[in-house]
């Protein structure tokens, strides 16, 4: 099997635990136009402007490009975005997640991602997921730097010990959850996408599949 050396699962949060939701999506969005707003005193269109011309074109995550549009840090800039928009309003319990995690109870779990760590524990219990099911929840306020920079993947390396290929990140998004885990050696898959990605060593079309693969 591709993934018989894994014994690590590195999760996502938002669009990889669950299902990207475009509702959630257009809030965070808001967030990041506010955030920039607020910092700059810009209006709304030169902000949309501005933040366009470097999203995905120099930038690949849009906490980073907030963060480079208003002098700050990705860990500042994450934690003022979520003062505009909670994730909570926009999700469920999910008991098919919680089966999933169940099933892949053989295997280490650590959460990557770019949000604020208390949020996200906080969405977990909506979700129906305990937090003691992943060793660390690991956002900047760990690493130093949001993804796509390798130091979380690193972070996590360190802590548990074992060759990159041991390793699994799960995630929605190439540039920032795969391409930095593959360029370290890890195992990557994509989830929720239709279409066949050329960087993840596999793609599912939903996060549920997982156990079908390990």
């Amino acid at each position: 099997m591709m993934f018989s050396d894994v014994q690590v699962l590195i999760w996502d949060f938002d669009g990889t635990l669950y299902k990207p939701n475009p509702e959630l999506f257009h809030a965070v969005r808001e967030s990041e136009y506010r955030t920039i707003m607020e910092y700059t005193h810009w209006n709304r269109e030169r902000t949309i402007t501005e933040f366009e011309k470097l999203y995905k074109k120099v930038t690949p995550s849009a906490t980073q490009t907030v963060a480079k549009i208003c002098g700050i840090s990705t860990t500042e800039a994450a934690v003022f975005m979520e003062k505009y928009y909670d994730r909570r309003e926009y999700i469920s319990h999910d008991q098919k997640l919680i089966l999933l995690f169940q099933q892949l109870k053989k295997f280490t779990h650590y959460i990557l991602a770019n949000g604020v760590g208390h949020r996200l524990k906080e969405t977990l219990a909506i979700l129906g997921v305990p937090k003691e099911t992943f060793t660390e929840i690991i956002t900047s306020e760990q690493a130093g730097e949001n993804k796509p920079s390798d130091r979380g993947f690193r972070y996590i390396m360190q802590k548990t010990g074992v060759p990159p290929t041991a390793h699994l990140m799960i995630g929605d998004r190439e540039a920032v959850d795969l391409v930095p885990a593959k360029r370290l050696g890890m195992h990557t898959c994509l989830v929720w996408s239709k279409e066949k990605s050329t960087i993840a060593d596999v793609t599912l079309s939903t996060v549920y599949k997982l156990p079908e693969i390990l």
